[in-house]
């Protein structure tokens, strides 16, 4: 039935814009090789790997006022998420909107951001197989040019990994959600938003891994399992087939500000949230973010400020920010952060200064941990500083990471550098057990030639730690050691074709593990790209705004990427 009704509505709309401005994009990727099954350090048996991804984005424009975009995806395996080859499933995202000067209307998959996405931050990642959109209807009205009402109804189905490593999430829950918000902005007074909202969830307390190891609401819902296993199990019985057995009432408000005062640009997010427990019980929670830029003698300075408290909450429609930077290096990158949302305390600080007129300096501090529960040591925000590995500060599941930067041209604007300095510390006692401490050094070079050409190379290391405590002592039962080098070297022809070799080497506790590879990518023309790639890949943990997964490694294979625009 499905299936038909989908084929039958494209054909009504193709008729409807056959006359609209259309224009496509489209990506395929292939690969076949081999899967890493484990740590590769530890275990280097390998599976089958095989993935062809296909994806289709379609943006249309009919006239001044009607836009339409969807995206199309056939997947027999993706590379990452689920399985998309029947004809229900090929349609990934949809949207109409129609706007004017007074009215913006939205009906499908909404993604949308309320301030910095305190109570609704809807988007999609396809690299970590991540989209908290919700379906249904978003109205926006221009009551005046600087009074802006909008309305937004609809219901999301969302999914999660009870193990980062899983190629298809395993675990769901659904929502609906209703919002209303005011925006309003004066040249006095700044930017204004207050937004009111009400959140259904529909929870299954077996799928007692919805938010990973020692968050509390998953302590919380594995209680419930382990401890009213009669109740537990006569709730399931007498629930109809298909049936979740929790609901989740969610209650927010949300009220943000931006303005100007003398030099400074700062930005203020407040969010009071009421909610329920698992248990019936209603909870008061509230999360905090706060921002403040200005420039002093000549250096821009960025202060960024998370308290976040609500730790029986699971995160839907919301993204909040992480406080953190987001490191491109390749193996800093690898020290995953998958932030608390629930419950972290957080700052960051950045510094950026040019000196010289074409050298520009960067420097980053940035460090998080958890509120202070009974039996806790009572610590201070210089004790998170210094991250001295004592029995008191593990149970605050802490981490901070320093960076410094410098990076210009030279020679004649011919040579472009960065130098980076990253160290980066981690205490996940009672979650994985493993307390990272990794110093990594990465840079990057460009060579531009007078024709056009240059030469692109990353050459990066690492030294990293990781330490497991007894719980009973804090003694260290075991400890391993890493010693990581990553090196590329690409020569680019002229905007025409890239040859890019790699080489990624990790040493743990002397055993030697290597993935090589070789990339060349060919512009058919301006709007079409070929990408081969031959060789090994190490995978790892990919992290995007504080959501971590885990993709996969690629050993001895191919893989083939397509792109186009037209």
């Amino acid at each position: 039935m499905y299936p038909q009704i989908i084929l039958t509505f494209f054909i009504f709309l193709a008729s409807v814009i056959a006359q609209a401005d259309i224009n496509y994009s489209y990506q395929m990727q292939y690969g076949k090789g081999k899967q890493i099954t484990g740590a590769v350090s530890d275990d280097p048996d390998t599976a089958n790997y095989n993935y062809f991804e296909n994806l289709l984005d379609v943006n249309a424009y009919y006239g001044d006022n009607i836009y339409l975009y969807t995206q199309l995806e056939y997947s027999n395996y993706p590379i990452y998420g689920k399985k998309r080859s029947r004809l229900d499933s090929l349609v990934n995202t949809f949207y109409l909107e129609y706007s004017d000067d007074k009215i913006n209307i939205q009906l499908g998959d909404l993604y949308e951001l309320f301030g910095r996405g305190m109570c609704c931050y809807t988007l999609q990642n396809q690299t970590i197989d991540y989209n908290n959109s919700i379906k249904g209807l978003n109205t926006k009205y221009f009551l005046r040019e600087n009074i802006e009402i909008s309305a937004l109804i609809g219901k999301g189905d969302y999914y999660y990994r009870s193990k980062p490593s899983n190629r298809e999430a395993d675990l769901q829950l659904n929502s609906s959600a209703l919002l209303a918000a005011v925006d309003f902005s004066t040249d006095m007074w700044g930017n204004f938003q207050f937004l009111n909202s009400k959140q259904q969830l529909l929870i299954d307390p077996a799928q007692t891994g919805i938010l990973g190891n020692n968050t509390e609401i998953s302590l919380e819902m594995g209680k419930r399992v382990a401890y009213n296993q009669p109740l537990f199990f006569l709730e399931l019985l007498s629930a109809e087939e298909g049936e979740i057995v929790d609901t989740v009432n969610i209650s927010s408000q949300n009220f943000n500000w931006n303005f100007y005062l003398g030099p400074f640009d700062i930005y203020i997010d407040k969010a009071w949230i009421n909610y329920e427990k698992i248990f019936g019980d209603d909870v008061f929670g509230s999360r905090f973010y706060s921002s403040v830029y200005t420039d002093f003698l000549g250096a821009g300075i960025t202060y960024e400020h998370k308290n976040y408290y609500t730790p029986y909450l699971i995160n839907t429609i919301s993204n909040l920010p992480i406080v953190y930077r987001e490191t491109n290096s390749i193996l800093a990158s690898r020290n995953s952060i998958s932030v608390n949302f629930g419950n972290e305390i957080g700052h960051q600080i950045e510094i950026n200064k040019t000196i010289f007129e074409n050298i520009n300096l960067m420097g980053n501090l940035s460090f998080a941990y958890r509120h202070k529960k009974e039996g806790m040591a009572d610590l201070s925000v210089l004790d998170f500083l210094k991250m001295n590995e004592t029995s008191g500060i593990y149970n605050y599941y802490p981490f901070r990471q320093t960076y410094l930067e410098v990076n210009g041209w030279a020679l004649s604007d011919r040579l472009f550098y960065k130098l980076g300095v990253d160290h980066f510390s981690d205490f996940k006692f009672l979650s994985s057990g493993k307390n990272s401490n990794a110093f990594t050094v990465p840079s990057h070079w460009v060579w531009k030639f007078s024709n056009g050409s240059s030469l692109n190379s990353y050459i990066e290391i690492q030294s990293k730690t990781e330490k497991q405590l007894n719980q009973s002592d804090f003694s260290v039962s075991y400890e391993k050691n890493y010693i990581s080098q990553y090196v590329s070297f690409g020569y680019n022809h002229l905007g025409k074709w890239t040859l890019t070799g790699f080489f990624d080497k990790e040493v743990v506790n002397d055993k030697v593990s290597k993935w090589p590879g070789l990339d060349f990518s060919f512009y058919l023309n301006s709007e079409n790209l070929v990408s081969l790639f031959y060789g090994s890949q190490k995978g790892g943990m990919v992290c995007a705004n504080g959501v971590c997964a885990e993709q996969p490694g690629f050993s001895d294979g191919i893989k083939i990427v397509y792109r186009s625009l037209f």
